[in-house]
């Protein structure tokens, strides 16, 4: 059986997907180890093999060669209902049945595991609380023809996390959303994986989401194999080879400045007197906090906690931030 939830990993062990009438490898030999707790990032170009390993982990597909261990165990060693009931599951255009209701959507896969009807009621009512549609009872009644984009994918995640699963699968959750929905359902999310701790294999295409929401990231290249494999920091700062430089882009530098924030940069005392700057939470990304400055041709931003003002991050701190060591 597969192991608690407290110790629980995934290894791909030289997995390898050759699909059939095809003589190349949709997926190569990867071996790579995530540990328990971590949300790892799949990314790279079309024909990378991303959502094949994806599917590969709850046997969507088979694997041709090599193995996938969740736990210490053979994903093969389980049948495939028994493993993707462990599973949670979150897709694109998430996949909820318009016929039935937001809170039997989220209670698919308890029922199916024989919940009874008020254990299931109440994990749908904590579950909407839980990614930001509160109160529960506005919602649980409601249809997803009714709902907007945004609404229906924090549906989609708390159905994937209804029954409790020790590993989340995302194929691209957030890519049909407008930047500002997704933005804010990102953030959601990320305040959810933190509180729960649930081992997540996440598929995008975009780097920039990647480093946002990754503790780390996996860059596939065409053939499926894997280029590199560490955290942004590390694929920011020393890329493996070409490839992954070029699959970061031109603004790499840039890119590195979303890792941090004003609370890693602004002076740690709030000042005496405050210049007419730009006020940002402190919770702000270097990265937009120099954005900020920069369209309102200000000298620096204001950090912030609150109403209160708690640093000042002058543009030379945002443009050549003194990071700890740990971080740099």
């Amino acid at each position: 059986m597969i192991e608690s939830r407290e110790s629980l990993g995934i290894t791909f062990e030289k997995a390898t997907k050759v699909y059939p009438g095809t003589s190349a490898p949709a997926l190569d030999g990867l071996d790579m180890t995530i540990e328990a707790g971590e949300l790892v990032c799949l990314v790279g170009p079309s024909g990378g093999g991303k959502t094949t390993a994806l599917m590969l982990i709850n046997r969507l597909i088979d694997l041709s060669s090599g193995d996938i261990r969740i736990g210490g165990t053979s994903i093969n060693d389980l049948g495939p209902i028994e493993l993707r009931r462990k599973i949670g599951y979150a897709i694109q255009q998430t996949g909820l049945f318009p016929h039935m209701t937001v809170g039997e959507n989220i209670g698919v896969v308890p029922r199916i595991l024989g919940w009874d009807r008020a254990r299931i009621r109440e994990r749908a009512h904590e579950l909407l609380e839980l990614v930001g549609l509160s109160p529960a009872d506005r919602w649980v009644r409601r249809y997803p023809g009714q709902l907007s984009g945004g609404q229906q994918q924090r549906v989609g995640i708390a159905r994937a996390l209804a029954a409790d699963p020790p590993v989340m699968l995302m194929d691209e959750p957030f890519g049909a959303l407008d930047p500002i929905t997704r933005t804010t359902v990102q953030d959601e999310f990320l305040a959810i994986h933190r509180a729960v701790g649930k081992t997540t294999v996440f598929v995008t295409h975009d780097i920039d989401e990647a480093i946002k929401m990754g503790d780390k990231i996996a860059v596939l290249k065409p053939g499926g194999l894997l280029a590199q494999f560490g955290t942004p920091a590390e694929l920011l700062t020393a890329p493996a080879d070409d490839f992954v430089e070029s699959f970061l882009g031109d603004e790499r530098g840039l890119k590195r400045l979303a890792l941090f924030t004003l609370a890693d940069v602004a002076s740690s005392e709030a000042p005496g007197t405050t210049p007419p700057w730009p006020r940002l939470p402190e919770s702000t990304t270097v990265r937009a906090a120099l954005s900020a400055a920069m369209a309102e041709r200000a000298g620096g931003v204001l950090a912030t906690r609150g109403d209160d003002v708690v640093g000042l991050a002058p543009l030379d701190a945002l443009v050549h931030p003194d990071l700890p060591e740990a971080v740099a």
